[in-house]
């Protein structure tokens, strides 16, 4: 397995059983809990064994194997923020934080988006 998702397919559908946990490095057990996390039948396993973040890969792989049940869930995508158009802009203009530059956003017009891009307009090519 070449990534941390093969693990998550996996441990859901038990297709294989991997022996070699302990000296891969591709294992990351934090993805593997979050995408585990997404599954609302499978939030307590990702839970528990987060509570132990100093257990062996091996460890981590094992006890999910064996008690997570086999069945074939469906792919959920990741939890992405939102692209907010003109937010570096203010960003940049202003120096400001994502959060600060949201609240900025509300109360400035077309007009000021149009004076700030032209202010930080650096030529070139």
């Amino acid at each position: 397995m070449s990534n941390p998702f093969e693990y998550v397919r996996d441990l859901m559908t038990k297709t294989e059983c991997d022996d070699s946990v302990m000296e891969r490095k591709d294992y990351n057990k934090f993805i593997i809990n979050r995408a585990l996390s997404f599954h609302s039948d499978l939030i307590f396993y990702a839970n528990f064994v987060n509570e132990y973040p100093d257990i062996d890969n091996k460890c981590h792989y094992d006890f999910l194997h064996g008690s997570i049940p086999k069945k074939n869930r469906g792919f959920k995508p990741w939890i992405k923020s939102k692209k907010v158009e003109n937010m570096e802009i203010v960003k940049e203009y202003f120096k400001y934080s994502n959060s600060k530059a949201t609240q900025a956003l509300a109360i400035l017009s077309e007009e000021n988006l149009q004076y700030m891009r032209k202010r930080l307009d650096k030529g070139g090519v």
